[in-house]
């Protein structure tokens, strides 16, 4: 008896990407996270907390490729120098007139997605 491969060239029987369930979220950085945010809900969180978030953390709360976001972000401003790279800790390409005056003065760096998603809805909480 021979099997029959599927397009990824692996026993059809066995591949997760053909045998995958239909109604799943093509977005797998969203799947599974309660909490869905804009990058501009995003912005306003960082710069009301005053703390920095990697460009992964974020992309990944928005399903987007990390890549992105400095298409995403537009024009450099203050508010959002608070999205930094996960190497420096600093917004890249940013001038220091750019970067927000606060921003080194704590030294912490949400660095994922989840812990990022917590902290919105915490914060969002809070507001209420």
């Amino acid at each position: 008896m021979t099997s029959m491969r599927c397009l990824h060239g692996m026993d059809s029987r066995f591949c997760s990407i053909c045998n995958r369930p239909k109604n799943l979220v093509k977005n797998t950085a969203r799947r599974g996270q309660g909490h869905e945010a804009s990058l501009a809900e995003i912005i306003r969180f960082l710069n009301h907390e005053q703390v920095r978030a990697t460009y992964g953390a974020v992309a990944k709360v928005l399903g987007l490729v990390p890549r992105t976001m400095g298409t995403k972000l537009g024009h450099r401003c203050v508010e959002a120098s608070w999205i930094v790279s996960t190497a420096t800790g600093l917004p890249s390409d940013y001038g220091v007139d750019e970067m927000h005056p606060a921003l080194l003065q704590k030294v912490e760096v949400i660095t994922t997605s989840g812990e990022l998603t917590k902290r919105m809805a915490a914060w969002k909480d809070r507001q209420r």
